[in-house]
């Protein structure tokens, strides 16, 4: 798809549109967790069903990231994101109502289809309607509020589930589906002239990305740096009960270091992008990631403060890292961008589903300091390879397929 390549207020204005719409797909996603007793004791099912709906959530919207950004591509954004804002209307009505758990349990999983192009659609349009640094400080401004809607989701489903129960969550979900599809309908551009591309070429250039040196390589790092911070977030509250012996409400606050730090680095990217390049940054990102996460595996179970040091570092990292992988991904393979992003989020859902199970089998076997230091020796094995593409890769060179 083509856009007119613009600079003024219309593309901001449809910049914040794009991003305020993914935000609330994040949020929709991490609304859900506070939740989960509640949903448990209203239907009268097992935790493993309600977690169930979780896992299949993430699932559902990874595998849709690869299906849409082929889609994306060939058709465009409008034609996918009006009827995906319809679909979470209708679904979340659904959860609302319904006083069947087989019929919520659709409707989630169905609620997951709807929402799943959103972030997509979002990222698509910012590579579509900017070029260059500003292309890197949009995808910045993205990723910041997709850094928040984690930190502001839980509180916010506490604060309405506590008053409203579950329905109240999703009557609230309605309301900004609504709103957003009424904006979007109005707002979001008409997709202009598509270039049409035969689906050998769609076929190819998954193969292409994938036996690509750099794109192999950010792909491999987002994988293997979700699953870690997935990991660290579902163990936090084990740690900080089970070890420190800390009560539940204090547990909540010990996850700000990560969190406003992530929000930070996020900020620090838009700040940086313009005066540094993307290879240095992304080599300074990777090592910032590897520091935070050895240094969380040395120090967690024996000091909280240094603990929330290393949180703080990685963090911080975390934020640098998604809008630089992506502009990355996004200046490498400018043909096929959306498709290109696509599979940059199917490789970081994956991670994120993939983290809390691996880390759970492996805790029963190994220490926990053990896992968290060699999943970030891991990290640095696969990042110093950088060096060999760095070098010889222009990170800005259009893929030809």
């Amino acid at each position: 798809m083509e856009y007119t390549k613009y600079k003024n207020s219309k593309s901001v204005f449809v910049l914040y549109i794009v991003c305020i719409s993914a935000f609330f797909a994040s949020l929709n996603q991490n609304i859900y967790s506070p939740i989960i007793p509640l949903i448990k004791d209203s239907f009268h099912v097992t935790t493993t069903m309600v977690n169930l709906t979780v896992s299949l959530f993430i699932f559902i919207t990874a595998i849709m990231q690869i299906i849409f950004g082929t889609i994306l591509d060939i058709k465009g954004s409008r034609i996918i994101l009006i009827p995906s804002l319809i679909l979470t209307v209708i679904t979340s009505v659904g959860c609302a109502v319904t006083t069947n758990f087989t019929l919520f349990f659709v409707f989630r999983l169905l609620q997951a289809f709807g929402t799943a192009a959103i972030p997509l659609i979002a990222s698509a349009t910012i590579t579509d309607l900017f070029e260059g640094n500003t292309r890197g400080s949009a995808m910045g401004t993205y990723q910041t509020l997709l850094s928040i809607a984690p930190a502001v989701a839980p509180i916010v489903g506490g604060i309405i589930g506590d008053k409203y129960n579950y329905n109240g969550i999703f009557w609230v979900l309605v309301s900004i589906s609504v709103l957003l599809l009424v904006i979007n309908t109005l707002f979001f551009p008409t997709d202009q002239k598509i270039q049409e591309k035969k689906k050998s070429n769609a076929i190819k250039f998954y193969h292409f990305i994938v036996k690509d040196g750099m794109g192999s390589l950010v792909l491999s790092l987002s994988f293997l740096n979700f699953l870690v911070y997935f990991s660290i977030l579902v163990y936090l509250p084990i740690l900080l009960t089970d070890h420190y012996h800390l009560h539940i409400k204090i547990v909540g606050w010990l996850y700000l270091p990560i969190t406003i730090s992530l929000v930070a680095g996020s900020l620090l990217f838009k700040f940086v992008q313009w005066r540094i390049s993307l290879i240095t940054l992304f080599t300074l990102t990777n090592i910032i990631i590897t520091v935070g996460i050895i240094g969380f595996g040395f120090t967690h179970t024996y000091s909280l403060l240094l603990m929330s040091l290393s949180l703080l570092i990685y963090g911080i990292g975390i934020g640098i890292l998604t809008p630089t992988y992506a502009t990355i991904i996004t200046n490498k393979f400018e043909q096929y961008r959306a498709s290109a992003m696509g599979v940059f989020n199917f490789v970081r859902y994956t991670g994120m589903a993939a983290g809390p199970i691996l880390i759970s089998l492996l805790l029963e076997s190994i220490s926990s300091e053990l896992v968290f230091t060699l999943f970030g020796i891991l990290f640095g094995i696969i990042s110093s390879f950088s060096y060999f593409f760095v070098y010889k890769t222009k990170i800005d060179k259009r893929m030809t397929l």
